[in-house]
């Protein structure tokens, strides 16, 4: 049986791409720029070109795949036109559900975000915490609004089912959406990393390798209509922080770092991008986000699909091993 992916040219999507073709899967990928294409070369990886705006293009990618992953996403805080978010992850999930109908696939995987659960309160979330705070930006609302797009087609009868990934690290491609990657990076090469003062608020950190095989257990075993989240460990980011300077080989300083003038430094980044069409550095929406507990569970994935969490240690220590050698 052959399975079709979107956003295979992206972090995550392009890990299970070769997750699956390694293990003798047919996979069929949809992605838009060709550069991204010498990531998927792999004989069990046929890939497609095209667009998920473009229901033509989507319907021959997909061909007689029995099952999807609709990973693709515009995955960022911030854009110069915010209706992007909507015209890419509301509009384009539309498309792969119908394509998918018409195709009579057998499951169809929605990638979302633990974003649109939540901040957490005295105990982590779960799939069913209801929200109690507003969102922090168009991501997070139009990621929900595609939740709601596939939880609508369910009841109609679609076998549809949606994974939460929480904050994702680990090995692979250099992406905006690897931003513990890139933490980790900037502290290995100026030996350096600045921790605000407010380092107490808690986040959920998965483990990619954990959060790929996450998804093939939820093709395998996840059930119609239900939410999973894919996570790891509960740190605080001064945890966080600590973990990654104890487990470098060359030891660095962390500097502590008030967060009024973060709020400064974002509005005025905020500002550029709005007025000169620069893409912001830091936005008042991350600096609002590492203040709010981001705590999760993934008991039920646990429970349910079999999904396994690599001890938190060891994640951060095979990410440094990965990015000292690149």
């Amino acid at each position: 049986m052959k399975t079709f992916i979107t956003g295979a040219s992206g972090y995550l999507g392009q890990r299970l791409a070769w997750r699956l073709a390694e293990s003798g899967e047919h996979v069929h990928v949809l992605i838009r720029n060709k550069k991204a294409a010498v990531h998927l070369k792999h004989p069990n990886i046929q890939i497609f070109y095209g667009d998920i705006l473009e229901l033509e293009s989507i319907k021959e990618a997909l061909g007689d795949c029995c099952y999807v992953f609709h990973m693709a996403a515009l995955a960022r805080v911030w854009t110069k036109n915010r209706e992007d978010f909507y015209t890419v992850n509301v509009d384009g999930t539309k498309n792969l559900i119908r394509a998918s109908k018409e195709a009579k696939v057998q499951k169809f995987i929605l990638t979302s975000s633990t974003g649109t659960i939540g901040p957490s309160l005295k105990s982590p979330n779960d799939e069913n915490t209801p929200r109690w705070a507003s969102f922090n930006n168009d991501y997070e609302i139009s990621k929900y609004l595609a939740e709601q797009e596939l939880l609508k087609e369910v009841l109609a009868g679609f076998p549809g089912l949606i994974v939460n990934p929480s904050r994702i690290f680990g090995p692979g491609i250099d992406s905006p959406s690897s931003g513990i990657n890139r933490l980790i990076a900037g502290y290995l090469k100026k030996r350096v990393a600045i921790m605000p003062t407010t380092h107490h608020a808690m986040g959920n950190y998965g483990f990619i390798d954990d959060i790929v095989e996450g998804h093939n257990k939820a093709m395998e075993k996840g059930q119609i209509g239900q939410k999973y989240i894919l996570g790891g460990e509960n740190k605080s980011l001064g945890e966080l922080f600590q973990t990654i300077q104890d487990l470098t080989p060359q030891r660095g300083i962390m500097l502590k770092f008030p967060i009024w003038p973060l709020k400064y430094w974002s509005w005025l980044e905020l500002y550029m991008g709005n007025n000169f069409g620069r893409s912001p550095k830091i936005t008042p929406d991350f600096v609002k986000r590492i203040n709010q507990n981001a705590a999760f569970s993934s008991g039920k994935a646990i429970d349910n699909l079999g999904y396994r969490i690599t001890p938190f240690e060891e994640a951060i220590q095979t990410t440094i091993q990965f990015l000292m050698k690149k």
